[in-house]
């Protein structure tokens, strides 16, 4: 709990012969860090001519404003107060001398004079400021232990109603202080972190404005035992908090899988002899299932992926791409034709439809759909054929619908819009408005401590409503219900306390489209080819766009777009001839990457990012994993199949259930995700408890932590002979992992 940082002012006032100069009835409360008025009036009116107020600090004469010849004085006031420091001007004729002191700070407590001449009578009036409340800066209170490669979080919050100037935290390391992460002038200078610290240490940037800085510490390391500072300058003031990492060492779990891979080397050797001679493996492409999961615009093109992991003859080939609801032939290819079958294909699909043929003889059969429109909403399905065998169906399901903050609402679903409000701005006169920012009609209103449905427009009745119990906590997000293609546009929330605008949040309201591929990872054989999406709203198409894609692992430049043109000439040598725009797609704001003849050096992440170089603003970055696999050529000996790595996340805010078959979440806890839903509750698993949370409290781990293994399983004849030794050989590969 933060305590109230105050100040308690108190004055005393003084008579004298001609008239009496007045301050308040009573003690004044202000935050330190806001503006303070310091009352100083006379009842009756004064000339002007000879008047002179002066406002002084009562231990050192310093002058802290002057009011002479009928103005104010700025230039005579002392440095700490100029620009700080105000006359009421157009009150001064009537009596007020009050002065109003902004951005308060610990060192202006003491005694202040107000001090008033008119020709031969004079007065005054003392105040004083004291009693302010320190700087706080609190940390967990607990020593932190945490095993080795695992992310850990150091508690620091800053009880200030300040913006920090600075905050740093520091490692002591013997004789000197090592810098680990440094926030500045509202700034995270990650670049200014040691070299053995940096990429691995963050902020939780969302917490920031309500003075959280804990720091997140990924992939610990031994050497990161010690004491961790947290130091924080605010208001010309420092304060800090210490969080002690403590030795780190080996668990039980690590030593009992150290016993149990020396005594399985033998069998472990054994089954690596049998598997290198005896089985014939296939190197393949795992390509990451988030992939294609992917949001785009309305008109603009998507690829919906089919892939086939080994290469198939021409002779006797059939490829059928089809909507499942309807049965409509969306495109076929048969017989070595390059081109589909016109007199087959439904006529919505002519010239809209088409497969990357140079691509077919690796397994690639995508379908690449231009000019998207609503109608093309729903599920399709790809059926490959060898010679009139099928040998490949796989299902991809198109969505209309909204992106919202990270999340997709399909039409005809609920959308949050959210708007949160700092508790002390919650008074009897606050009033908040949500509109269309293009129009300016009104959505809803809340004021005089109630909802104002009929105020709202006709469009929006019924649909548009607050979370009525959420409003006691500062929330006033909008929930629309049954959202429509009318709804797109960007929304404004605006939050009044007596007839001033005191925050101002927008919502935006993008339609698209969602891709939803199968839910098994898809497999793309080495040699063949593959397409990274990446796509940008066509409004921010300027001839100052740069389009960077970029393998972070290795540093290197993948390809280029910069100034209106694709710079072949700056890629590596490694990835010329074979990362390619499409070049007829860039109009639309479609930067995917085609990735021709897979190696498997290309194994890895790959980042797109989209700068606006007007305003140096990086406008939007996705990325896609390639992971090798391997994969049984030979299932006569060992039947295999792909399992993939169970889906996790991190809690990112506190959350209280509200019905019974909720899960309460806390902070920096792990949730093992068994489902997910379009209406953003997915259901997960806790320790031995299952039950829903809310989506937006948690944040997907990061994909390069997310693997695909390989389970083989002996045939029943020879299970018992190579269970044991399949066994062993997973507890080594475990060790070499974890360690």
């Amino acid at each position: 709990m933060y305590l109230p940082n105050c100040f308690l002012m108190s004055v005393l006032l003084m008579i004298a012969d001609g008239f009496s100069v007045k301050g308040p009835s009573g003690p004044l409360v202000a935050p330190l860090g806001s503006s303070l008025i310091l009352p100083c009036y006379v009842d009756e009116l004064l000339p002007v001519e000879g008047l002179e107020v002066a406002w002084r600090r009562a231990d050192s004469e310093t002058l802290v404003h002057l009011y002479q010849d009928g103005e104010s004085r700025p230039e005579s006031q002392q440095q700490d107060y100029r620009d700080r420091a105000h006359f009421f001007t157009d009150q001064i004729q009537h009596g007020n001398f009050s002065l109003h002191l902004d951005n308060l700070t610990a060192e202006d407590e003491g005694q202040y004079t107000c001090r008033v001449y008119s020709q031969q009578d004079s007065g005054e009036s003392v105040v004083e400021i004291r009693n302010v409340e320190r700087l706080v800066v609190s940390d967990s209170g607990e020593s932190i232990s945490v095993s080795v490669d695992m992310d850990v979080t150091l508690s620091c919050s800053v009880s200030s109603h300040i913006t920090p100037e600075e905050v740093s935290w520091k490692k002591t390391d013997e004789n000197k202080d090592i810098l680990v992460l440094l926030f500045q002038n509202n700034e995270t200078l990650s670049d200014s972190s040691d070299e053995r610290y940096r990429d691995r240490v963050e902020f939780f940037t969302a917490e920031i404005p309500k003075g959280n800085f804990s720091l997140r510490l990924k992939s610990v390391r031994t050497e990161d035992k010690g004491v961790y500072m947290c130091q924080v300058f605010a208001g010309g003031l420092s304060a800090n908090a210490t969080v002690v990492l403590e030795r780190l060492s080996f668990s039980v779990s690590h030593v009992m899988v150290l016993i149990l891979c020396i005594a399985a080397s033998g069998s472990a050797l054994l089954l690596f002899f049998i598997i290198h001679y005896k089985l014939q493996y296939a190197i393949e492409f795992s390509v990451d299932s988030s992939y294609y999961s992917i949001f785009a615009p309305m008109g603009y093109s998507v690829v919906l992926p089919c892939y086939v992991a080994t290469s198939l003859p021409k002779e006797g080939l059939k490829v059928e791409w089809r909507r499942t609801d309807s049965d409509a032939l969306v495109y076929v290819y048969q017989d070595g034709d390059d081109e589909s079958r016109p007199e087959n294909q439904q006529q919505d699909y002519h010239d809209r439809a088409h497969l990357f043929t140079e691509s077919m003889k690796h397994g690639n059969f995508s379908l690449h759909l231009d000019k998207m429109k609503a109608e093309d909403a729903g599920k399709y399905t790809c059926e490959v054929y060898s010679k009139q065998r099928s040998v490949l169906s796989i299902d991809v399901e198109l969505f209309v619908g909204f992106r919202v903050e990270n999340n997709f609402v399909p039409l005809g679903d609920s959308a949050d819009l959210p708007c949160f409000v700092d508790k002390s701005l919650l008074t009897e006169d606050l009033k908040v408005e949500w509109r269309r920012t293009d129009s300016e009609t009104l959505v809803h209103l809340y004021q005089d401590g109630e909802s104002r449905p009929e105020s709202q427009h006709q469009d929006y009745r019924d649909r548009a409503n607050f979370f009525t119990d959420q409003i006691q906590h500062g929330n006033f997000s909008l929930c629309l219900d049954k959202v429509t293609a009318e709804d797109e546009g960007q929304y404004t929330c605006k939050v009044y306390s007596q007839q001033d605008c005191v925050f101002s949040s927008t919502a935006k309201l993008k339609m698209g489209w969602l891709l939803q591929g199968p839910s098994a990872p898809l497999v793309v054989p080495l040699g063949s080819s593959v397409v990274l999406p990446c796509y940008v709203d066509k409004s921010l198409l300027t001839k100052n766009l740069k389009v960077k894609w970029r393998k972070p692992d290795s540093r290197s430049l993948v390809h280029l777009y910069n100034n209106g043109e694709i710079r072949s000439e700056s890629q590596p040598q490694d990835y010329r001839d074979r990362a390619h725009f499409f070049t007829e797609e860039i109009q639309h704001g479609n930067f995917s990457l085609r990735l021709d003849n897979l190696r498997a050096e290309d194994n890895g992440q790959y980042i797109c990012t989209i700068y606006n170089q007007q305003d140096s603003v990086k406008v939007i970055s996705t990325n896609t994993d390639l992971a090798l696999r391997y994969g049984m050529s030979n299932p006569g000996f060992l039947n295999c199949w792909g399992l993939a790595a169970k889906e996790k996340c991190v809690v990112l805010y506190d959350y209280t259930p509200e019905v019974d078959d909720e899960l309460e979440l806390f902070k920096g806890e792990t949730i093992e995700i068994l489902k997910k839903t379009k209406s953003g509750w997915w259901m997960g698993k806790k320790n031995s408890q299952k039950g829903f949370f809310p989506s937006n409290c948690v944040k997907k781990n990061d994909p390069l932590n997310d693997s695909f293994v390989t389970k083989c399983v002996r045939t029943p004849g020879h299970l018992h002979v190579f269970l044991p030794n399949i066994m062993m050989f997973v507890a080594f590969v475990l060790w070499g992992v974890t360690e």
